[in-house]
């Protein structure tokens, strides 16, 4: 557990925005981490939770844990190759989005070990990047489509159509054995507990309810290659859906029989968003890794 540290609002201080206070005291900690700290009540002002535009008063107590500096990405190793991947998987490009067909075994955001992630590659890519911020997230096991805001006026946009439901997300998968022509939909209560680092969704009547539709493509006995189409956006939902219905996805260590080695058939095919009022149907196309000799 991170230790928990506080600073006592000073007079120099007084009147100003939280959020202010945070980026001078953290200048290596991207700001999305510092938003998602005080939007989780991991900052709090008081005790309490708060709000990143509040107007600090001499002798506040501003809690804090500790954040682990990542270090910097222009040290990292293979960097050149690394942008050269990510940037030859940039699929749409606007004034406010960017849209890449992630690469599988890609962390969307540094942390964990890791000295970066998409998104730090994607902002070491372009200048005055400071304030591009992942709309989404996807496994770092599963490739395809994601989408990168370059502002946070274009954040809080997509932001508000995943609240409305209104982006559509497609992925495909391969799971294993013969998929039931009548199994057309997964609906259930699911819940995603921690275990020490580890997380794992599980059906649980406590769970959120989420719902997957389902169409099959190919099949033969021992595989099926299926569309899915999320409706809910629960942590590991088409992959827990797949293994509690007794047809595990392929390569998936969590939830099947594969391991840090293989390859989780899973891709995000396809996302749908509005970008300035005009419809996007961002395609990513799979490699030819996906699949090619199981059918």
């Amino acid at each position: 557990m991170n230790k928990i540290k506080f600073l006592i609002v000073s007079k120099e201080n007084e009147g100003r925005r939280l959020d202010n206070i945070l980026f001078g005291l953290f200048r290596k900690i991207p700001k999305s981490k510092i938003y998602s700290s005080i939007r989780k009540a991991k900052i709090k002002v008081n005790d309490r939770k708060s709000k990143p535009e509040y107007k600090v008063n001499i002798d506040d107590k501003i809690s804090y844990p500790t954040f682990v500096q990542q270090a910097n990405i222009n040290e990292s190793p293979n960097l050149q190759q690394h942008q050269e991947r990510i940037r030859s998987a940039i699929i749409y490009e606007s004034d406010k989005y960017v849209v890449i067909n992630k690469p599988p075994n890609y962390a969307v955001h540094g942390g964990s070990g890791l000295n970066f992630g998409v998104i730090e590659i994607i902002r070491s890519l372009y200048p005055y990047s400071d304030s591009f911020n992942l709309a989404h997230r996807i496994d770092k096991l599963t490739s395809g489509c994601l989408i990168v805001a370059k502002k946070m006026s274009a954040l809080r946009e997509i932001h508000k159509q995943f609240r409305e439901r209104s982006v559509k997300k497609v992925y495909e998968c391969i799971v294993k054995g013969c998929w039931p022509q009548s199994l057309k939909k997964i609906e259930s209560k699911l819940e995603t507990v921690k275990i020490k680092e580890d997380r794992r969704t599980q059906a649980s009547n406590n769970g959120k309810l989420s719902l997957t539709k389902f169409t099959i493509l190919e099949s033969s006995q021992e595989y099926t290659h299926l569309l899915a189409l999320p409706k809910t956006g629960r942590t590991h939902q088409i992959r827990a859906h797949c293994a509690n219905a007794g047809y595990p996805i392929i390569g998936d260590p969590k939830y099947g029989e594969g391991s840090k080695n293989t390859r989780l058939m899973l891709h995000a095919k396809e996302i749908h968003f509005t970008d300035d009022g005009k419809l996007i149907k961002a395609i990513a196309k799979t490699s030819s890794a996906f699949g090619e000799d199981i059918f």
